[in-house]
């Protein structure tokens, strides 16, 4: 009886530590911020049996500065020429391809503030990405410490469906700040390196 009466009360343990754990999770999920109550995070994508088709390299060697004053602004810049490029996916409408873009770099942001790098692929977010829905990734918020330069590093992946044959398509990365302190926002991006590979069924 005293045996089945601690299990039982192991069980209700259980069951408190579980429930605190949700609810906890929910209020991080919640203070996480405007991103993370606004946009729900990609599913995972696991894309398999790909032939690596070709790839192209970009540098730069910088430094290259954004910013902006009014509050709550946010500003993006290039640091690429040109900024947009067009991969040609050498297959028949209606297939597809994948492209996986890293991009390698140093940069700062003003104190406090969010520094982000956006990709977009035929103008619109990448899929799966993941980025968010404008397909901005933020490489780092709300650090005091954040004007040191330092290396920051991402990758985004692709997939698009031709509608046409041998359709070329348009890939693009940007850098920028978005302020988070009310007084406006720059962000400094130096040496900068960027692969796309292409990939293919």
């Amino acid at each position: 009886m005293r045996v089945r009466s601690r299990i039982w009360c192991k069980g209700l343990r259980l069951a408190a530590i579980i429930a605190a754990c949700t609810l906890a999770s929910n209020t991080l999920n919640a203070q996480a911020g405007q991103l993370a109550a606004t946009h729900a995070p990609a599913a995972p994508a696991n894309i398999r049996n790909l032939t690596l088709v070709s790839t192209a390299f970009r540098t730069n060697a910088g430094p290259v500065a954004v910013s902006c004053i009014p509050s709550l602004c946010e500003n993006l810049g290039v640091f690429l020429t040109p900024s947009l490029v067009h991969i040609i996916c050498p297959q028949p409408a209606g297939a597809t391809c994948t492209y996986y873009i890293h991009l390698e770099t140093q940069a700062s942001v003003s104190a406090n503030d969010s520094g982000v790098f956006e990709f977009l692929v035929d103008g619109i977010a990448p899929t799966p990405g993941p980025t968010d829905y404008r397909g901005f990734f933020e490489w780092d918020t709300a650090d005091p410490n954040s004007t040191v330069m330092q290396a920051r590093s991402y990758a985004v992946v692709a997939q698009v469906t031709n509608s046409q044959d041998n359709e070329p398509h348009g890939i693009e990365a940007q850098f920028g700040c978005v302020d988070l302190t009310g007084d406006g926002c720059s962000s400094t991006m130096g040496l900068a390196s960027m692969s796309i590979a292409l990939y293919q069924p």
